[in-house]
C-alpha cells in the first residue's frame, strides 16, 4: 500500500449566524443592542446526514463604544440528532435563552466553544481567533451570552451589522 504524498485541510462553505438581511449572513441570530448579562440563541443549522468532523469556529462582536477590558461573550453551542430536542432550553429558533433569566444554570448543558475576552481599544468590532470544534450531533444552535459590560451595538440597518458567529467546515484532503 502507497503512502499518501501528503494531507492538508481544505475549509468548507462557511455557515454564518447575525442579523437577518447583513451581508453573507446564511442563519438568524439576532445579536443587535442585545443587552449586558443577556443571552439569546439563533436558528439551527443542519450539518446534514454526514456532517465534518471538525469546524472552525469564529466570534466577531460589535460595540458602539470600546468594551470594558477583560469582560467577555461566551458562545455555545446547543446539538441535537432531530433538530427540534436541543439541550439547555434552547429551541433551535432565533430568540431570548432561556425563558428564565438564569444563563449560568442553563449553559452547562451546551458545549462551550468559547468566549471573546474584550480589550478597551477604540476599534469596536472585536474577533476571536477561530477556534476548532467538533459537533456532537447533525444540528446546532448557537447561543451567544452578553457579558461585556455594555450592549452590543444597536445598528441603523441589518447590512451595517458585523455582529456574528462564522463556522467552517474542515475538510481532511488526502493526496496521491
Amino acid at each position: 500500500m502507497a503512502l499518501p504524498d501528503y494531507i492538508k485541510r481544505d475549509l468548507g462553505t462557511a455557515i454564518i449566524w447575525g442579523e437577518a438581511g447583513a451581508t453573507g449572513v446564511t442563519h438568524t441570530l439576532s445579536l443587535d443592542g442585545l443587552a449586558d448579562g443577556v443571552a439569546r440563541m439563533g436558528v439551527y443549522a443542519d450539518l446534514g446526514a454526514t456532517w465534518d468532523i471538525e469546524y472552525a469556529v469564529a466570534l466577531v462582536i460589535e460595540t458602539g463604544t470600546a468594551p470594558n477590558a477583560g469582560n467577555r461573550v461566551d458562545l455555545y453551542m446547543a446539538c441535537s440528532f432531530d433538530g427540534s430536542n436541543f439541550p439547555g432550553g434552547v429551541t433551535g429558533a432565533d430568540g431570548a435563552w432561556p425563558e428564565d433569566s438564569n444563563e449560568d444554570e442553563w449553559a452547562v448543558q451546551l458545549e462551550r466553544v468559547c468566549s471573546l475576552i474584550a480589550t478597551n481599544d477604540t476599534t469596536t468590532v472585536q474577533r476571536q481567533a477561530p477556534v476548532i470544534w467538533k459537533p456532537s450531533a447533525r444540528y446546532v444552535a448557537p447561543v451567544v451570552d452578553n457579558n461585556l459590560g455594555k450592549a452590543i451595538r444597536d445598528e441603523e440597518t441589518a447590512t451595517d451589522n458585523d455582529s456574528r458567529v462564522i463556522m467552517y467546515p474542515l475538510r481532511t484532503i488526502i493526496a496521491d
